[in-house]
Parts: C-alpha cells; structure tokens; sequence
C-alpha cells in the first residue's frame, strides 16, 4: 500500500502509519508545507497511491475522478477542501481531525485578549519607537488596561473551541457567557458558563466578545450594525474564527466610533489582508496570520487523529471520523 502525505505528521501516531505501507513525506520546512499543489501536479503525484493526507491543498474533482485512491485524511476539523461528491462518486472514503487545533486557537485568544486589554502591542511600540515617557507613572497611566479576572467574555460559539477558551477564562477569574443555538443550555452550565438567548444579549453582557463559530450561511455577518450597536461602549472584539462572521463595515464602523476599544484578527477574507485595508492602520487593533492552530500539538494530534480513522476503514470498522461513511460500507462490504 502507498501512502502520500502533503501534511506536516509528528509523534506517535507517524510511526503507527509507517506500519500501514510504504510513507511518503513532502518535504516541509518547519511544519510548512512547500508550495501548494495545482489540480495537474496533484493529480501526477496521486497515480498509484492508496491513501493521500493533506491539509491545505484543495483536492479537487478533476484530481479525483479516475483514481485508484482508498481513502483521504484531511488533518483540518472541516474537510472543505476536499470535494466530497467527486470522492463519494469515487468510492474514496474521507475522514476528519475534529478538534485538533482547539488547544492552540483556544490559547491564541486568551493572548490576543491579554495583548489587547493590557495594551501590549502598543507598549512594546512606543518603547522601540524611543516614545516611552522616562517618568514610569505618566507610562503606566497611559497604557492602563483592564483585568480578565474582573471582565466578561461573551464567546460566540461554543464547539471545541469555545469550550477549551472558556475553560482557560474560568480559570483565569472571568466570568463567561456563550451563544451557540446548536448547544442545549445544560451544556453551558455544566461548563460554568452561562448561556445567552441571543447574540445581541450575549453582546450587551460581555467586555470582550470572542468569536469561536464556524462561516455558514446562518453566521454569515452574525455580528452586523444591530449586533455592535448593543456592545457596551469601550468594549474589545477577538476573532480567531473566519472574518466574514462580522460585518465588514459595521466592524470598522464601531472601531472609529470608539464602541469598540479593540479588535484582534487572526484570519482574513480569501487568507489575506490587503496593505491598503483600513485594519492595517488603526492603532487598536492586532492582527496575526491565521497562527490559531499552527502549533506542534496540533500536529501531533491530527496525526493521531487521521491514522486511528485511516486505520479503522482500511480495516472495515465505522469511525465517527469519517465523513461519508456509506463509501466505507460499501466498499467493505
């Protein structure tokens, strides 16, 4: 059996998959992966291959059609680069890493909230700027910020992510309420969180509101002009989730008008922020490049996660991995 992986693959897991077949690796440097295959390259590099593994190349249907492959590890929690009907017309079984980032985008947002009410970002500026006040009073007054352990976090979502924020926040002293419709309130308070009966409720109630949902059609611009009109003034926005779950122009509308105090991003529309997007110049915002889940444990663990699924269907078992089990069925049976 061939194996091709064009995902980074660490820990115990790499070893348990060596034992399936004959690994190939990309070559990466630290954890990146080279380049990102064409639809052509891919396709050249799929001939004879029983299992593919990939992360951030967009498999596409011209890929799939036509190709011996058995079986698709996405190391992502939502396989939406993978065409899903051209593998199912195909007979490739697809499975998942639900959660496999959830620590590290968890983490992400605790310091993007700490860098923004602590004014982090800023200090460090003005200190290599040669702006910092010798008087350390004139300083510290300027650059006075709020504490999470007397704040409120509203967390917009309440997946895997959200619960692994605000077990962080519980344990830093704040207080947290979530609005997540697909979670049963009981959930919430088992948690110690509590629950929000709406996004503009959990909008009124928080300091901080940190956003943890997926972009669907029914998050999409979840946070518009209603939503921000409802913030508590001097109020502070974190997204590690995808952009569009916020309005653009009600965003940057409440960051000029003072609503919100700052906003943190770690993702952007199409993966890219322009240098002449308005974001770019606002002082009171931080901005990273989609690092939530770019951590070595997060590596660890898709590898775990895909080669335990991987596993299991090569062997005819179910997996709650997989994401088109009756392809899986009726190939073993």
């Amino acid at each position: 059996m061939r194996i091709l992986s064009l995902a980074p693959l660490a820990g115990p897991g790499l070893d348990r998959l060596r034992t399936l077949g004959k690994l190939e690796l990309d070559p990466w440097i630290d954890h990146v992966p080279i380049k990102i295959h064409t639809a052509d390259e891919l396709r050249a590099r799929l001939a004879g291959v029983d299992v593919l593994i990939v992360e951030a190349d967009f498999v596409s249907a011209e890929v799939l059609d036509g190709l011996s492959l058995r079986v698709i590890g996405a190391c992502r929690g939502d396989p939406v680069n993978i065409d899903m009907d051209a593998a199912t017309r195909n007979r490739i079984t697809v499975v998942r890493t639900p959660g496999r980032n959830a620590e590290g985008v968890a983490e992400l947002a605790i310091g993007l909230m700490l860098a923004l009410i602590r004014g982090i970002v800023a200090a460090d500026a003005d200190i290599r700027a040669g702006r910092w006040v010798v008087e350390q009073r004139i300083a510290q007054q300027r650059f006075r910020g709020k504490e999470l352990s007397s704040s409120t976090v509203g967390l917009v979502g309440f997946g895997a992510v959200g619960r692994a924020t605000a077990q962080r926040l519980r344990a830093l002293g704040a207080t947290v309420v979530a609005y997540d419709p697909m979670v049963d309130a009981g959930e919430m308070l088992a948690a110690a969180v509590v629950p929000a009966g709406s996004v503009g409720e959990l909008m009124e109630r928080s300091d901080i509101v940190s956003v943890h949902a997926a972009l669907n059609d029914a998050t999409r611009g979840l946070l518009d002009r209603a939503a921000f009109a409802r913030l508590r003034r001097g109020s502070f926005l974190v997204n590690t989730a995808r952009f569009g779950i916020a309005d653009e122009q009600a965003l940057l509308d409440a960051l000029q008008d003072g609503r919100l105090a700052g906003a943190a991003f770690d993702h952007f529309t199409n993966e890219f922020l322009p240098p002449d997007h308005p974001l770019i110049g606002m002082p009171n915002v931080v901005l990273t490049p989609h690092l939530g889940g770019a951590t070595d444990g997060a590596v660890i663990r898709h590898t775990s996660q895909v080669v335990e699924a991987i596993e299991a269907v090569l062997a005819g078992r179910s997996h709650p991995f997989v994401v088109n089990p009756n392809v899986s069925r009726a190939a073993s049976g």
